[in-house]
């Protein structure tokens, strides 16, 4: 079914069917839009979002393709009304006002601001991007596999291990995709996920109950900023085969997260 037959343009939209819509597509389908002040977006927003805060939207709507639907939120529904009806003004075809704002969206959240992460996820030089990803996925893979050694819970212990081979699947899949990732001591990171080392991990970890329930939240937020952070690295790809790269992985990412999701709602039945 086409995306266009599924809602009129420029109505209001519930976040359940903005978080359906978005598991349904690919990022590039479609683009999420958020009219808040740049502090509140940094405190969290919708991974993917793109930030154009409601006073500069007039000035800055060319950064939208009117091509695509746009999905506008703010905090609670009454900017993001008023961005609907100005980017319908901009000979915007396909606007939708999400009710209720981000207080309603029952779905992962990233934090940081537009450049948050570009250079501190995974700490050291890498010769590209390609190399880059490879460590931040190694990384994550390192921080599930570290996690296994400080719980006790078989359940748990399954689910960390289940975790950290999805992380070796994307390895896998980068270096089927780019041959030439994963090749040489640039591509082990000297420190995990978000720049922690080991003993760092350990540290922070040490003595906590482990849950299932805990271990789900904890990978969905790492996956959510990993998310996040493809998709503004794509934004911001100098070349179309980098530009492509990131969505690929974003992509990987999305189905990862969808994982996690399934599981969550599996255990709260």
């Amino acid at each position: 079914m086409n995306w266009k037959n599924l809602f009129t343009s420029g109505a209001n939209i519930s976040p359940d069917e903005v978080r359906k819509f978005m598991a349904g597509h690919d990022p590039g389908e479609y683009q999420l839009l958020d009219v808040r002040q740049l502090k509140e977006y940094q405190k969290e927003h919708i991974p993917g979002a793109v930030l154009i805060p409601v006073k500069e939207l007039s000035e800055r709507c060319d950064e939208l393709d009117p091509e695509k639907p746009v999905f506008v939120y703010c905090h609670s529904g009454v900017r993001s009304k008023a961005a609907s009806q100005l980017l319908l003004g901009h000979n915007f075809p396909h606007i939708f006002n999400m009710t209720g704002g981000i207080i309603a969206y029952n779905g992962g959240k990233a934090t940081g601001g537009p450049d948050f992460g570009m250079d501190l996820f995974v700490s050291g030089e890498f010769e590209d991007a390609f190399r880059m990803s490879y460590a931040m996925e190694e990384g994550l893979q390192q921080l599930y596999l570290v996690l296994v050694d400080l719980c006790d819970d078989e359940e748990v212990k399954a689910l960390l291990d289940r975790l950290a081979i999805f992380e070796e699947g994307h390895k896998s899949k980068l270096k089927a995709k780019f041959p030439n990732v994963g090749q040489g001591e640039d591509c082990a990171p000297e420190s995990l996920e978000g720049g922690f080392g080991k003993e760092q991990i350990v540290a922070h970890f040490q003595g906590r109950d482990f849950s299932v329930d805990a271990v789900i939240q904890l990978g969905m937020m790492l996956e959510t900023q990993a998310f996040d952070l493809y998709f503004r690295l794509a934004e911001k790809a100098d070349d179309p085969e980098t530009e492509k790269f990131f969505k690929f992985m974003q992509t990987e990412e999305k189905q990862h997260l969808g994982f996690l999701s399934r599981e969550y709602d599996r255990i709260l039945q």
